[in-house]
């Protein structure tokens, strides 16, 4: 069965291998579309409550400004500072209503206040509530100014107007700032530990497309090898992908071995109960488990190691630098490697296993099939020992 394998070379595999990159790429996408909306909700509301800060922050100054003006009116009824006074009271009110809009438009909508339910304290329902001594302040400027009939007889004096000004009004002035600046600043660390969770995200998922480019690389490249390596008839010169090739590198290997005086061993490999599974299987699942088994003995073998397939079902391992029972350990770890597959690891649930021909370099060994030979035969004088047996020649 000299037939072409090439699981690993369809276009399946491609398909696959395009996919993952679309995914990332769709991934990419979304991450950046997420983060773009996540970072514009987050800068637009720090921007609305570095506005609220600010503005809470004039209604101190301008609480100061008109009080200020007022009391010189009252002392040399000076037009300009009326006007100055008026000005800066009007200016203040138009700020708490500007504050106040974004909770009286959720209200109207049926919607939870923005305000946190320390500001709405501050605003309404505390005892010296900012709405009520606003209110009460922008009467007596009024009556200061002579804008508004006063009740009685009572005249407003400059020290009352003062005292009004700075105490209380001007103590829940700050309060309000303060609480819009722990806003602000809470904004701020929720605005840096996003950008710190995308930008740890961006890498995460940027290692992990690296590794799946990797690891698809890698295995792209392991199931050419296989492919080819399944092709024993194939035309490519490289060692590893036809048999010719293969003994050729060999014979490289051999004279290499001797000029330098070092070991070298070789492993013939041999599929247990191959013929059977061809037979009652079918050549599509013994094209699987000859794909098994050169991707198990690619993945266990070393890089210095040369993996050939010399007939249907027989692979051979050279193994340079290498004793005999350097040799035997790694037959034994191979044949420990395919024994301890689990069943959703083997093609359609067939135990695979291989018995394993050891022998190492002799002086007299000129030709690398006599070395094959010699692994076959000692594989050959010991069947009746069963399957996944190691045979030392």
């Amino acid at each position: 069965m000299a037939a072409i394998f090439t699981k690993y070379n369809r276009p399946g595999c491609i398909q696959g291998a395009m996919l993952t990159s679309i995914v990332y790429l769709l991934l990419g996408g979304l991450l950046a579309i997420f983060v773009h909306i996540t970072l514009e909700k987050v800068i637009q509301a720090q921007a609305n409550v570095a506005q609220e800060a600010n503005i809470s922050g004039q209604q101190r100054m301008l609480l100061q400004r008109a009080s200020l003006f007022a009391t010189a009116y009252l002392y040399s009824e000076d037009i300009a500072a009326k006007q100055t006074s008026l000005q800066a009271l009007g200016t203040m009110q138009a700020n708490h209503q500007l504050l106040l809009e974004p909770h009286y438009s959720a209200l109207k909508n049926g919607l939870a206040s923005p305000l946190s339910p320390e500001l709405q304290a501050l605003y309404f329902t505390s005892d010296n509530n900012v709405s009520d001594q606003l209110n009460a302040f922008g009467e007596q400027i009024y009556y200061a100014l002579n804008l508004q009939v006063k009740q009685g007889d009572t005249k407003l004096d400059a020290k009352a107007l003062m005292e009004m000004a700075y105490t209380p009004l001007l103590n829940s002035l700050n309060e309000v700032a303060y609480e819009y600046e722990s806003q602000d600043s809470e904004r701020m660390s929720t605005l840096k530990l996003t950008q710190f969770v995308v930008f740890w995200l961006i890498v995460a998922i940027m290692v992990i497309g690296f590794i799946v480019i990797i690891l698809n690389a890698k295995k792209q490249r392991k199931n050419l090898a296989i492919s080819k390596i399944l092709n024993v008839n194939s035309e490519q010169t490289n060692p590893m992908f036809n048999r010719k090739a293969f003994e050729l590198s060999a014979s490289k290997l051999i004279a290499t071995a001797r000029r330098h005086n070092e070991t070298m061993s070789i492993l013939a490999f041999d599929i247990d109960r191959f013929s059977r599974i061809l037979t009652h299987q079918g050549h599509d699942v013994a094209e699987d488990v000859l794909s098994h088994v050169a991707q198990g003995l690619l993945t266990i073998s070393r890089e210095s190691d040369y993996l050939g397939r010399v007939a249907d079902d027989k692979f051979v391992l050279l193994l340079p630098k290498t004793s005999a029972a350097q040799a035997l350990c790694l037959a034994n770890k191979i044949r420990a490697f395919f024994n301890d597959m689990q069943v959703h690891d083997v093609p359609n649930g067939i135990h695979v296993s291989v018995s394993i021909g050891v022998t190492e370099l002799e002086k007299e060994d000129s030709m690398l099939q006599h070395i094959i030979s010699r692994a076959e035969d000692a594989l050959r004088g010991k069947e009746n020992q069963g399957n996944a047996r190691v045979c030392m020649a």
